[in-house]
């Protein structure tokens, strides 16, 4: 968008001008959208913060001026990133999408085939089949580690454990699914 068409469309909306809004968020909000989902990966969110942002602009809009290299897609560039930090700040360590969600985004594409899709399903049911039985706490590590997305540090904070301990543990976790794997894929055979 030209500047001149930028700041007629900016004094519109501020005389209330309903179709210079309507034009103004046909033109911004995919942008605004594409931008937030890129960085969240999660389409709840993104909504929440696209709306976020709008709402800044609208507040923001009696200030703004075209001026010198500030264009209004700069502008508002800004303030959604700023938008955009302020979420990942206050949701720093915060799962965002719970594991089923994580593992279906994961195979979307093949959702679309009913056999891949059940094969998806007979997969992830096996393995989690042979986590119930590895030991608790290698399965409490697995979980947080791979599932929860947890640090080492996190972990040994949580169990109340050294770091090389955490990571010693993870490794004799991963070594026990595999047997595990390794031995109901004998038994099936």
């Amino acid at each position: 968008m030209d500047r001149e068409k930028a700041t007629e469309i900016v004094k519109n909306i501020l005389k209330g001008d309903e179709e210079s809004f309507r034009i103004f968020y046909e033109e911004f909000f995919p942008k605004v959208y594409k931008y937030a989902y890129k960085r969240v990966k999660n389409r709840e969110v993104a909504e929440d913060l696209t709306s976020e942002t709008f709402m800044k602009i609208i507040k923001g809009l009696k200030d703004f001026e075209v001026r010198g290299d500030l264009s209004l897609d700069i502008w508002i560039y800004a303030i959604e990133r700023n938008a955009v930090r302020d979420w990942f700040r206050r949701n720093l360590g915060v799962e965002v999408l719970p594991f089923e969600e994580k593992w279906e985004q994961k195979f979307r594409p093949v959702v679309s085939d009913p056999y891949i899709t059940e094969e998806v399903i007979d997969i992830r049911n096996f393995v989690m089949d042979a986590l119930e039985e590895i030991p608790p706490q290698y399965k409490e590590i697995i979980e947080l580690r791979f599932f929860k997305n947890k640090g080492i540090s996190e972990i040994a904070a949580f169990l109340e454990k050294s770091e090389d301990n955490v990571k010693v543990t993870q490794y004799r976790a991963l070594k026990a699914l595999k047997e595990r794997l390794k031995e109901k894929l004998e038994d099936e055979e």
